[in-house]
């Protein structure tokens, strides 16, 4: 047990979750604010818009998840950051501008008001599962965190880590999580930095040279290159492109950070903060992860990719730069773990509990249910999170599911409305991932390098233009409608 190391990340989180929420909490306590809880009253600047964005996706993906995938594909597991840089450009100039200027609430609703109340409710228990899954891995993340610096078991720590989580939204909602976030950015970077250097000055050997040469040394030498190769290049690094931006471009998670922005221009302007802070974030895990599988530790972590970077860090750096890598790791999960708790329990909320079965809700019963969810939601990702298989192979398989609802906001928004041709697409592009996926349609058919969101993308952008074109009843789309046709909807 590494008792310094736990004591620091323990009291680092103690400090910041709990004091951070109860001073919040404390403010919004008399607060009548719409919102108030789940969108921070649509009132935060745009560093906190921006900071917030880059914090709640910068989560297992991007770090034990990209470590994980240097094992097998090196320096273009780089390219989850690039991916993620395109997908804020996608949030905070296209779809977050649409979301704050319609005004919507949540992403089912935006839905609702496009194709009917049917598909309200169908976006609602679609989105939500799916989001629950990237909870699920938030929180496999976390527990890998907690192993790396305490040697507790996997499950121990995701108990631990979960029950931070949950603090890090349940005391005072959205406006809790963007305070939050501005300070563990601040402190995420500075240890990230420290973390680099350490790594230069403790690698045994010679280093980084040595890392390059036993990589070069095992036939592995297009590891090195970010550009790796070109199966790599069709089947990862494009599909996570396109992947990341169309899911969280339209998906609660994605945009909830946009809907509580004070207005569109500070949504805009966040790119500035957004971009940056998260796509440049992969580097060092990415580098983190090369070094270890480099140094052998592949196979004193048992085999197991996810686990020889905690391990290689653990043996090679000083336990106070572990202390501070662990605080700061934690804190960007803790921060995903937070908002893919808080969208679900908004969705549930506002779209099922006060859309559905009691539409008269008031804002503090809304409130009362969102925290019950987010403690809900939480123990069940605990619970999961030790049946999951390879990080980021799962974030872009459940990112697909967003491709036809990216195609059919477009289209509904710009262009057309048909409710049928929006279902009869969505359901036939889910039905083709998860048969190209589990029946093993790749491999009998030689293509494996043919990522699932390419057969979603050309099944969504076919059904979605030619249905909406020949069906009856389609209506013109939203930012063609008047004033008034736009209040109706």
């Amino acid at each position: 047990m590494n008792w310094g190391i736990l004591a620091f990340v323990i009291i680092y989180e103690v400090l910041t979750v709990v004091g951070v929420g109860l001073v919040i909490a404390r403010k919004n306590k008399h607060s009548v604010e719409e919102g108030i809880f789940a969108l921070a009253g649509k009132g935060l600047p745009t560093a906190q818009v921006g900071v917030t964005l880059a914090l709640t996706m910068l989560g297992s993906a991007h770090i034990w998840g990209t470590c994980e995938n240097a094992y097998s594909m090196g320096s273009i597991a780089t390219w989850f950051g690039i991916a993620c840089t395109v997908m804020m450009i996608v949030i905070t100039q296209i779809t977050g501008p649409w979301v704050r200027k319609i005004g919507t609430d949540t992403m089912p609703d935006l839905f609702g008001k496009l194709y009917g109340k049917k598909m309200r409710i169908l976006c609602a228990c679609v989105m939500g599962p799916l989001v629950f899954g990237c909870l699920c891995l938030e929180t496999q993340c976390i527990a890998v965190t907690f192993v790396a610096c305490t040697g507790w078991s996997y499950t121990v720590g995701a108990i631990v880590g979960g029950a931070f989580g949950i603090l890090y939204v349940l005391l005072a909602g959205m406006k809790e999580v963007s305070w939050l976030n501005m300070i563990n950015a601040v402190f995420m970077y500075a240890a990230l930095i420290i973390a680099l250097i350490a790594m230069f000055v403790y690698l045994p050997g010679n280093g980084w040279e040595d890392v390059a040469q036993n990589i070069t040394d095992s036939g592995n030498a297009w590891m090195l290159d970010i550009f790796g190769n070109k199966n790599l290049i069709i089947g990862f690094a494009i599909p996570t492109i396109f992947c990341t931006s169309m899911f969280q471009g339209v998906s609660q998670m994605g945009l909830q950070t946009c809907i509580a922005a004070k207005d569109v221009k500070s949504v805009k302007k966040s790119i500035w903060l957004a971009g940056p802070v998260n796509g440049l974030f992969c580097i060092i895990p990415a580098l983190l992860g090369m070094a270890a599988l480099a140094l052998g530790y592949y196979k004193l972590a048992g085999d197991s990719a996810m686990m020889m970077t905690p391990m290689m860090m653990l043996e090679v750096l000083p336990h106070w730069v572990v202390a501070l890598i662990c605080a700061s790791f934690l804190g960007a999960l803790l921060s995903t773990f937070a908002m893919t708790s808080l969208c679900p329990a908004t969705i549930f909320a506002y779209d099922l509990y006060g859309g559905l079965y009691k539409p008269e809700a008031t804002e503090k019963e809304k409130t009362l249910v969102m925290r019950i969810m987010i403690v809900i939601v939480g123990i069940l990702a605990i619970v999961l999170c030790n049946f999951q298989p390879a990080v980021v192979t799962t974030i872009n398989w459940i990112f697909t599911w967003g491709v036809p609802l990216f195609v059919m906001l477009v289209i509904g928004l710009c262009w057309k409305r048909n409710t049928t041709a929006a279902m009869i697409t969505m359901f036939v592009s889910w039905i083709a991932n998860i048969v190209w996926i589990t029946c093993g349609l790749q491999e009998r058919l030689g293509m494996v390098n043919f990522h699932q969101v390419y057969l979603c993308m050309i099944v969504s952008v076919i059904l979605g233009l030619v249905l909406t074109a020949v069906l009856p009843g389609t209506k013109p789309g939203y930012f063609r409608l008047s004033k008034e046709e736009k209040a109706a909807c």
